[in-house]
C-alpha cells in the first residue's frame, strides 16, 4: 500500500500540470460548455429548396347539393379496383404470402386489369383538362380515385375477415375436420384482426404505389405537355401514410418517421411545439442579422419591405409572410441534407481528396461542411438549452428495443424510462408488480444498457441523431399538412352512386364523370343553353263548363285537338316536353356544346309554333262544323343563355328556368287589351302596348307591358337577337294593301328542321305605343319594339310573289 501510494505521488509531482488541464476539460463536459463554437452561417449560403403545391378545386362547379362535387367514377374500375385490393390484402394478412413474396412473382392478372384502367381513365382526364383548359379537372378525378381507394380499402378488409370468419363457422359445424383446425383458424383469425390497421395501411401502401408508378412511367409526361409542370403533383401528396392510419400514435410514428414526439398538450416535446422551436430557430437568425426577407421572396398579396430604423422589426410588416417561407422549407425533407448533414458532405470531402479530386470542389465541399456544422450546431445548442435534445437522442435507442417491451409498456413511457430519473423508478416499481401478478419476469437489464448508452452519448452521435430526427420530422410535417389539404379536398367531393343522384346531376350540367372508353357510348354533349315555347289556352275554363254541360268529355276534346297532334310533331323541331297542365303546354328546345346541327333552337321553336297555330286553325274548322267549341291560343317564345335547373320528382323531370316566366308573360292576353282590340279590325294576332308611365317602366326590372295575343306568337326581344345569329335575316320594309295601307318591318329566312328540309319564317317588327289605360288611345310612340312570327297566310302570299329569295 505504501509502495503504491508513493508511486501515485511521485507521479502527480512529476505530471502536476496536467492536473489542471482534467479539471478544465470535467468542468466544460459537466456543464456542457464548448470549446469551439463554429460561426452561425447565413441561410443564403445554401441552396435551400422550397416545398409548394399548386393544388386547389374552387374553380369547378359545384353539385346538386351546392356544397360539394359531384363525380361518377367508372362501375368498371371500381370493379377491377375492388379485386386486386382484395387480392392485395389475402397476401398480406395469410402468412408466407407477404409483400415482399409477392414481388418475386409476376405481376398478376388482377394488378394489369387495375394499371390499365385507372391509365385509361387518367388520361380521358388529362385530354378533358386540356380540352376545357382547366388543371382542376384532373386534380378532382385523382382526388376522386384516391377517396374511393381508401374507402375500398377498409370495406375489402371487412369483407375478407368476414370471410374468414364464415370458413370457421363452416369448419367448426363440418365433422370431416380435425378438432384442431378450427382453433389454429381461430388463432390466425385472430391475429388478422388484431394486424388491422397494419394490414390496411400495408395494402394501401402498395396500391397506391402503383398508381404512382403509372403516373411516372406514363401519365406525368401527357400532364406536361398538356398543361406544363403545374399539372404534375408531387407523389408524396398521394403517398401518404396518413391515408391508411387507424390512429397516429407511438407505434405509427416509430415506424413510419422513425420519432416519437408527445401527444399530450403538457408534454414539452409535442408536435406543435417541436415545429414552433424550429420555426423560432429560423427567425432567430433573421435578428441575428444572418439572413434578409429580401433573399427570399414569396408571393403575397402584402408587399414585402425591408425593415428600416434602430427597432425594426427583421420579418417586415407581416411575420406570416415569413412563417408561410419557412413552413415550405420544413416541407422540402431534401433541405435537411442540404442544411444540417456535414456527415455525409465530409465523408464526400474526404473520398473525393483519396481520389485526387479537383481543388475548387474540394474547397467548395470543405467549406460546405463546416457551414453545416455550424447550422446544425446552432439548432443543437437551441434544442440542448430547452431541454429537447436528450429526448430526441433517445429517439434510435428505443425504436431499437420497443418491439420487445410494447406491449406491456408503450414506447413513451419507453423514453420517460431513459430520460427522467424519477419516471424510471416508477416504471421499474409498477413492472415489478405486474410481474408478481402474471409470474412473467420483466428483463430490465436490456433497458437499463440503452438508458446508459443515451446518458453516454459522445458529441458527434447526438448530432448525427438530430439529423435523424429533423428527416423524420420534415417528413411528417409535410405529409400531415399535406393530408390536412387533400382531407379537404375529399370531403368536398361526392361519390355518386344512386342513379337518381347521377342523372339528376348530369342533366345540371355539374356531374364529373370519369368512365373508361367502352362505358362511353353515345357521348352526350353538354346543354349550353335553351328556348322555351308556352302555348296558353284562352278560356280553357269556359269550354270545360260548356262541354259538361252537354254531356262532353273535355279532356279527350284537348287531347285530340291540341296535345295529340302537337306531340306527333315536336320531333321534326327537336322539341320536348317540359310541362304540361290543363290549359296550357310548355316545350324546349335545348342547344349542345359541339352539335352546331343543333345551333337552331330559336328558328325551330317559331316554326313549331307556327305549325301549332297551323294544327288548331285546323281543327276548329272542322269543330265549327260539329258545333264544337273551337280553340284560342296565344304562344311566347324565350332565349336563355344558359342551361336550366333540373331536378326530378320521382321518374318525372322538372326544369327551372327564368325564360318560362318570360314565356309566360309574352303568351298571355290582357282582358282590357282583349275587350278594346276585339272591336277593331286588326290584320295581326300580337300587338304589345305600354299603358304604364316611362319612369314606371324605366324604374322596373320587369316587362310591365300589356298584351294582346290571340292566336298569335311573340318572340323575347333577346330570342330575336339570337334569331339573327342562327339564320340569315332579310329586312323587308313593305305595304300590303290587303293588310293595311302603312309601311310593315318585315325580316325573313328560312331555316332547317331536324330532317333538313327548310321552311321559310316571316317576323314582324312592331313599335309599343303608350296608350291611355282606359281606352287605349294613342299619347306617343316609344322606342321600343316587339316582334311577331306572322302567321298570316295573306303576308307569305305576297312574299312569295314580290319579294325574292
Amino acid at each position: 500500500m505504501e509502495l503504491t501510494a508513493t508511486f501515485f505521488l511521485s507521479v502527480l509531482i512529476e505530471y502536476w500540470y496536467i492536473i489542471p488541464i482534467i479539471l478544465v476539460i470535467f468542468f466544460f463536459k459537466f456543464f456542457k460548455i464548448s470549446f469551439f463554437t463554429p460561426s452561425v452561417p447565413s441561410l443564403d449560403q445554401f441552396p435551400v429548396e422550397s416545398y409548394g403545391i399548386s393544388f386547389a378545386l374552387d374553380r369547378l362547379t359545384p353539385g346538386v347539393d351546392n356544397n360539394r362535387y359531384d363525380v361518377y367514377l367508372s362501375n368498371a374500375f371500381c370493379k377491377s379496383s375492388k379485386q386486386f385490393i382484395l387480392r392485395v390484402i389475402e397476401e398480406n394478412a395469410v402468412p408466407g404470402k407477404g409483400r415482399e413474396n409477392n414481388k418475386k412473382h409476376k405481376s398478376s392478372s388482377e394488378q394489369n386489369q387495375f394499371e390499365k384502367d385507372y391509365r385509361e381513365i387518367m388520361i380521358s382526364a388529362i385530354n378533358r383538362a386540356k380540352t376545357e383548359r382547366e388543371i382542376q379537372i384532373d386534380y378532382i378525378a385523382r382526388t376522386a380515385i384516391a377517396k374511393m381507394l381508401i374507402q375500398q380499402i377498409q370495406d375489402a378488409y371487412d369483407t375478407f375477415i368476414a370471410n374468414i370468419n364464415s370458413v370457421i363457422w363452416k369448419k367448426e359445424l363440418s365433422s370431416r375436420y380435425a378438432s384442431d383446425d378450427p382453433i389454429a383458424l381461430k388463432a390466425k383469425f385472430y391475429k388478422m384482426r388484431s394486424n388491422k390497421w397494419q394490414i390496411i395501411q400495408t395494402t394501401g401502401e402498395i396500391i397506391f404505389d402503383h398508381l404512382n408508378q403509372v403516373d411516372q412511367r406514363e401519365l406525368n409526361g401527357l400532364r406536361k405537355s398538356s398543361s406544363g409542370v403545374d399539372g404534375i403533383l408531387p407523389g408524396d401528396l398521394f403517398l401518404n401514410p396518413f391515408f391508411h392510419a387507424g390512429k397516429t400514435d407511438d407505434y405509427f410514428m416509430m415506424e413510419t418517421y422513425d420519432i416519437l414526439p408527445g401527444q399530450r398538450i403538457e408534454d414539452a416535446d409535442n408536435y406543435t411545439l417541436l415545429l414552433s422551436s424550429l420555426k423560432t430557430r429560423f427567425s432567430e437568425l433573421i435578428f441575428m442579422g444572418k439572413t434578409k426577407l429580401s433573399d427570399y421572396r414569396i408571393e403575397s398579396d402584402t408587399p414585402q419591405q425591408e425593415p428600416s430604423g434602430k427597432n425594426a422589426n427583421p420579418l417586415g410588416k407581416d411575420p406570416l409572410i415569413w412563417d408561410k417561407k419557412v413552413d415550405a422549407w420544413i416541407k422540402q425533407v431534401g433541405n435537411v441534407d442540404i442544411l444540417f448533414d456535414y456527415i455525409s458532405t465530409k465523408k464526400r470531402y474526404i473520398s473525393l481528396k483519396k481520389e485526387g479530386g479537383e481543388k475548387e470542389e474540394l474547397r467548395f465541399l470543405r467549406q460546405m461542411f463546416k457551414k453545416q456544422h455550424g447550422m446544425l450546431m446552432f439548432f443543437y445548442k437551441k434544442l440542448e438549452n430547452s431541454g429537447m435534445i436528450k429526448g430526441i437522442c433517445a429517439y434510435h435507442e428505443i425504436s431499437l428495443i420497443y418491439t420487445k417491451y410494447c406491449p406491456p409498456l408503450v414506447p413513451r413511457m419507453l423514453l420517460q424510462f431513459m430520460t427522467i430519473p424519477s419516471a424510471r423508478k416508477a416504471i421499474i416499481k409498477r413492472q415489478r408488480r405486474v410481474s408478481k401478478i402474471s409470474h412473467v419476469p420483466f428483463q430490465f437489464g436490456p433497458l437499463k444498457r440503452c438508458q446508459k448508452r443515451v446518458k453516454w452519448l459522445g458529441s458527434s452521435e447526438k448530432k448525427e441523431r438530430l439529423i435523424r430526427f429533423f428527416k423524420g420530422f420534415f417528413r411528417y410535417h409535410r405529409d400531415l399538412e399535406n393530408f390536412k389539404l387533400m382531407k379537404k379536398a375529399m370531403n368536398m367531393i361526392c361519390l355518386l352512386k344512386d342513379e337518381k343522384h347521377v342523372r339528376l346531376s348530369r342533366v345540371n350540367n355539374t356531374l364529373y364523370e370519369f368512365l373508361l372508353p367502352h362505358e362511353l357510348g353515345t357521348e352526350v354533349k353538354q346543354v349550353i343553353n335553351h328556348t322555351i315555347l308556352k302555348a296558353d289556352i284562352r278560356g280553357s275554363t269556359r269550354i270545360v263548363h260548356e262541354m259538361k254541360e252537354k254531356g262532353l268529355n273535355p279532356a279527350s276534346y284537348f287531347s285530340l285537338n291540341m296535345f295529340d297532334p302537337i306531340t306527333q310533331i315536336i320531333p321534326e323541331y327537336g322539341a320536348f316536353k317540359v310541362f304540361i297542365e290543363g290549359d296550357a303546354i310548355i316545350l324546349g328546345i335545348y342547344e349542345r356544346e359541339k352539335r352546331p346541327e343543333e345551333w337552331y333552337s330559336i328558328a325551330r321553336a317559331c316554326g313549331l309554333a307556327r305549325q301549332i297555330l297551323l294544327i288548331i286553325g285546323h281543327y276548329n274548322r272542322k269543330n265549327r262544323k260539329n258545333n264544337l267549341p273551337f280553340l284560342e291560343i296565344g304562344i311566347g317564345i324565350t332565349f336563355h343563355n344558359e342551361p336550366p335547373t333540373l331536378f326530378f320528382d320521382g321518374d318525372f323531370q322538372i326544369m327551372i328556368s327564368p325564360a318560362i316566366n318570360s314565356a309566360d308573360r309574352l303568351s298571355g292576353c290582357s282582358r282590357v287589351a282583349r275587350k278594346i282590340m276585339d272591336s277593331m279590325d286588326k290584320p295581326f294576332n300580337t300587338y304589345v302596348f305600354q299603358t304604364a308611365s316611362n319612369e314606371d317602366v324605366a324604374a322596373s326590372s320587369d316587362d310591365i307591358s300589356t298584351r294582346y295575343n290571340v292566336n298569335g306568337i311573340e318572340i323575347h326581344p333577346q330570342a330575336f337577337h339570337k334569331l339573327s345569329q342562327e339564320i340569315k335575316l332579310r329586312p323587308v320594309e313593305c305595304i300590303i294593301p290587303e293588310i293595311q295601307p302603312e309601311k310593315i318591318k318585315f325580316f325573313t329566312g328560312t331555316f332547317p328542321i331536324v330532317t333538313g328540309q327548310n321552311q321559310l319564317l316571316i317576323i314582324r317588327e312592331g313599335t309599343i305605343p303608350q296608350v291611355h289605360e282606359k281606352n287605349f288611345s294613342l299619347i306617343a310612340l316609344t322606342p321600343r319594339t316587339y316582334y311577331e312570327v306572322c302567321t298570316n297566310e295573306k303576308v307569305y302570299a305576297y312574299f312569295k310573289k314580290h319579294v325574292r329569295e
